[in-house]
């Protein structure tokens, strides 16, 4: 049975927000992180606390920037301040038409000991707004020594504009903040506890969910209301209608998601470069090379990794940086599902019923989560080993793979991970579908495992080394089989053993490496 939506993990990051929101010190702080990702979630959790705590007219503004104009910037601004209240403020001159006058009248809301939020703050790494942060640099000057309440935060989606803006030695605001809370996507036991919370428990569910949404609370959220409870119909019919509900109708919430992602701005050469990492991805730069002739990739791809972040570079297990082993993954979940699936699917259902187009595009989703299951499993093994559960690791997990003169020296592990301190390396082997790990396979994993300690995992030669399977589930009667012939086995069920527990508890972010509690 699903329940209401509720606010998920994010322990840490609100308790910090809340001891400086109670500060009897004015404060300049920052929260920054991708669209989608929940940083204004997080401030209406603090202040809806911060609310029942205490009792009386609220000392706090939130603004959003718009991307414009200084004059339609000042206009928002104004509003705001009338809808909160705010606008008799000691020491606010009116009326507010520029940039200047918003500066004065921010500073002197601070001075009055109110909390003023800036959402968007990227847009004034922008033409006609790029004044905007000379002018806060006054008045932050001016407000650091004070004393009492009050403070300014700025809230920031594109991490590349942001970091110009409070970063950059140059940037007027550099070396001028207090705190800076970075959110990343949710961890993976704030997943297994949101999905079983909204009617998605089953190892087939969760896996779909994560290869379209990764650990972005926004979507998550879109799913849940869509889908009330779990139906029990099978993986393919509930795959499609979810497909069809979130993607394909008019009033799909995620109909246009995939555009906004890599912004309309993205044109010609980047986006066929993101498109093209896209449909051959992890791909190596050779391919990619290939597959766009008489382009040159270098200054694309340092736009769409480095300020845009919307692929990620990939190197296997002691490579060094730049090695010609490098491979490209576009890095957002849903933008991957985006390009590889639903854009295609969503120009079909302009001429076709979206239940028939949702219905054909399951098989090329079945083959995505293929791809998504490796990161789930990486990501889960870290997980267990952060929370003191299980197989405890000294570095992170990689995989490996390399570029052989002959077949039958390729190597190609989806996992490699160590524990420096008792000397045991654990490999693994991914399938979606638990059926694809015959024998064949198994001993193909088994040779591979020879070959990289033989070769690049020489140091691991004498350790104890444990080959493990994974799947989504592995059926009971193919499991005792395969741990009959000798291979440990884990599944979702596995992986979500005593993570959610420890969520709850409040397992915070630390070094990887955490007591071993279990024997997997």
């Amino acid at each position: 049975m699903s329940r209401k939506w509720s606010f998920y993990g994010r322990s840490e990051e609100l308790g910090a927000l809340l001891e400086h929101l109670r500060s009897r010190k004015w404060f300049f702080g920052t929260i920054r992180g991708r669209r989608r990702i929940g940083k204004t979630a997080l401030v209406q959790q603090a202040l809806t606390t911060l609310a029942a705590d205490e009792p009386g007219p609220a000392r706090r503004l939130l603004v959003e920037l718009p991307d414009s104009t200084p004059a339609d910037l000042a206009t928002v601004f104004g509003q705001a301040l009338r809808m909160e209240g705010l606008d008799q403020t000691p020491g606010i001159r009116h009326p507010i038409v520029n940039l200047p006058e918003v500066a004065w009248a921010l500073g002197a809301l601070c001075a009055s000991g109110i909390t003023v939020l800036l959402d968007e703050f990227q847009v004034c790494h922008r033409g006609p707004l790029r004044g905007l942060p000379s002018l806060l640099k006054a008045e932050v000057d001016r407000l650091q020594n004070l004393s009492g309440p009050g403070g300014l935060i700025l809230l920031g989606s594109v991490q590349s504009e942001m970091e110009a803006l409070l970063s950059d030695r140059q940037a007027p605001l550099f070396g001028r903040r207090t705190f800076d809370i970075s959110l990343g996507p949710w961890r993976l036991p704030t997943l297994f506890e949101v999905a079983e919370a909204h009617g998605a428990g089953a190892p087939d569910r969760i896996l779909t969910l994560w290869t379209l949404f990764g650990g972005v609370p926004k979507y998550w959220r879109d799913y849940a209301a869509l889908e009330k409870d779990d139906t029990g119909e099978a993986w393919i019919s509930w795959a499609a209608r979810l497909c069809q509900g979130l993607f394909l109708r008019t009033d799909s919430p995620l109909r246009e998601e995939g555009t906004s992602l890599h912004g309309r701005e993205l044109r010609r050469n980047h986006l066929a470069v993101l498109r093209a990492v896209a449909r051959l991805g992890p791909c190596p730069h050779a391919d990619l090379q290939t597959a766009l002739p008489g382009l040159s990739l270098g200054p694309y791809l340092r736009t769409l990794t480095r300020d845009l972040r919307l692929i990620e570079r990939l190197s296997p297990v002691f490579a060094r940086t730049g090695h010609h082993r490098t491979r490209y993954v576009v890095s957002d979940p849903l933008l991957l599902a985006w390009l590889r699936v639903m854009q295609a699917a969503r120009q079909a259902a302009r001429i076709r019923s979206a239940a028939s187009v949702a219905k054909s595009l399951v098989a090329r989703l079945a083959t995505l989560e293929g791809h998504a299951f490796e990161r789930l499993v990486r990501d889960g093994v870290e997980a267990r080993s952060r929370a003191g559960i299980g197989f405890r690791l000294t570095d992170r997990v990689r995989g490996y793979w390399n570029r052989p003169r002959t077949a039958d020296a390729s190597i190609e592990l989806d996992l490699v991970a160590w524990n420096e301190e008792d000397r045991v390396v654990r490999f693994g082997s991914c399938k979606r579908n638990p059926a694809k790990h015959t024998q064949a396979a198994c001993r193909k994993f088994r040779e591979q495992v020879g070959r990289f300690l033989r070769s690049a995992g020489r140091r691991f030669a004498s350790w104890t080394n444990q080959q493990v399977l994974f799947a989504p589930r592995f059926p009971v009667a193919q499991r005792a089989v395969l741990e009959s012939r000798g291979w440990m086995c884990r599944d979702l069920a596995d992986m979500r053993r005593g993570l959610v527990e420890a969520n709850r508890r409040g397992s915070g972010p630390g070094r990887i490496s955490a007591k071993v509690t279990g024997d997997d």
